[in-house]
């Protein structure tokens, strides 16, 4: 029995030690990483930031956190946050965000409240810490601009993992319920209030390709990865009776123009039409040119399938040019 408690109190002793080693290590990493961001022209501002959870768990939190990428383009604030994780798995985290955030996006600013608002992530057991998985999931949420809300959702689910073996490339999946547009938008592009305040299904399945990993290099560069293509395996938009399918593949250029093709599917095309009008998608010169084609493509349907192709700048819905392409940066 002696022998036993001896054991007992020396392995108790080891994983303390550990625990204590660990939650050092933890610290100074973090203090490193803060310094080394500072140096690249980050903005990093937090205040409390302490790690705890003794014996099992390492449980890292900050409150008046400012995070800023060094050409200002992109800055979050929050009151706290905390990433959790068993001492044992110390790359698997649990992040536990607040339920107000605030985003700076070239000048503008954004609020975020969301209700149980929580993501995890899992990374390489290496130095550079490659992410390996990420999950964003939320109750309901609302994005609220300058000039009243702008988004919201009853919940949703955000996923990211790396795709294979090809470099730099994760593959992506959203689901969002209940997603609502303002007031505002709604109003542009459903003036007459045909169709209903929420959309009945939004989904995207695809892969994206970026031109950095997402490591912890990632938050210490000049600027962070951006997008250099994506393909969408299937993406489904349901707002009333009007539904929205695409698939494709574009390659988006330093500039951020894209080059490629997306297959469109529409049910009640002629709707889906005049909004993307509204929206300003489709260039005002062509709209009667574009209509005249997909009625002629439709054969007298509600439904109507049509590539989009993507080229020199211009955009093309079939053979017709529809004006300029979107920019992505």
């Amino acid at each position: 029995m002696r022998r036993l408690t001896f054991i007992v109190l020396a392995l108790a002793a080891i994983y303390g030690g550990y625990w204590f080693i660990g939650a050092t290590a933890l610290s100074k990493g973090i203090d490193a990483q803060i310094s080394a961001m500072q140096a690249d022209g980050w903005t990093v501002q937090t205040t409390d930031l302490t790690t705890e959870g003794f014996p099992s768990r390492f449980d890292t939190s900050a409150s008046d956190i400012t995070l800023g990428t060094p050409d200002r383009g992109l800055i979050w604030r929050v009151p706290f946050a905390q990433a959790n994780a068993l001492s044992y798995r110390p790359n698997e985290v649990i992040l536990v965000l607040p339920e107000h955030q605030e985003i700076e996006i070239d000048g503008k600013t954004y609020e975020v409240q969301s209700d149980g608002l929580k993501a995890s992530a899992t990374v390489a057991a290496n130095t550079a810490l490659d992410l390996t998985s990420f999950t964003a999931q939320s109750g309901p949420l609302a994005v609220d601009g300058a000039t009243g809300e702008l988004v919201s959702l009853s919940n949703g689910i955000v996923a990211l993992r790396p795709s294979g073996p090809a470099p730099l490339t994760y593959d992506v999946y959203a689901n969002l319920d209940g997603l609502t547009l303002s007031a505002g938008l709604r109003r542009l592009l459903d003036p007459t209030s045909a169709l209903p305040e929420t959309f009945a299904q939004s989904t995207i399945d695809g892969t994206v390709t970026l031109s950095a990993p997402l490591d912890r290099h990632a938050l210490t560069a000049a600027e962070v990865p951006q997008i250099d293509g994506f393909k969408i395996n299937a993406m489904t938009l349901t707002w009333g009776k009007l539904s929205l399918r695409a698939s494709g593949e574009i390659a988006i250029d330093s500039a951020g123009l894209p080059t490629g093709k997306l297959t469109l599917s529409a049910q009640n095309w002629s709707q889906v039409l005049d909004m993307a009008v509204q929206a300003e998608i489709i260039d005002q010169t062509v709209v009667r040119t574009v209509k005249n084609m997909a009625k002629l493509m439709a054969g007298g349907s509600t439904d109507l399938s049509v590539p989009v192709s993507f080229q020199n700048g211009m955009m093309s819905l079939g053979p017709i040019p529809a004006g300029p392409a979107p920019r992505f940066r």
